[in-house]
């Protein structure tokens, strides 16, 4: 993916781990979006986590990226979390209210 990269793992059964690395922005968020799809027919996770600690950019477009995620993962029965968003990518979820709906699985 140009400027955004995602590495997958399964640290258990029934999850898997997306790493995002780079920028997930207007540029970027067909590539999560792509991603995503593919994960969730292909694995069938129970829980799909998102994890933002290599992300260092999240504009609107990326904000509403997690969102269709989000919708997508609640569509198939899975739960969608986020975990280690840097601090400005978690003022921006705070902001809008959506630290609930990710159900964070840690913080930066």
């Amino acid at each position: 993916m140009d400027g955004l990269s995602a590495r997958l793992e399964a640290p258990d059964p029934g999850t898997v781990l997306i790493r995002l690395d780079g920028e997930l922005d207007l540029a970027t968020r067909d590539q999560l979006m792509l991603a995503v799809r593919a994960v969730l027919p292909t694995f069938h996770p129970q829980t799909l986590v998102l994890d933002l600690a290599g992300v260092s950019v999240l504009d609107s477009a990326g904000i509403g990226a997690l969102v269709s995620c989000w919708k997508l993962a609640q569509d198939t029965g899975c739960t969608l979390r986020l975990s280690n968003p840097r601090p400005l990518a978690y003022a921006q979820l705070r902001l809008t209210g959506l630290l609930d709906v990710f159900a964070l699985a840690g913080t930066a």
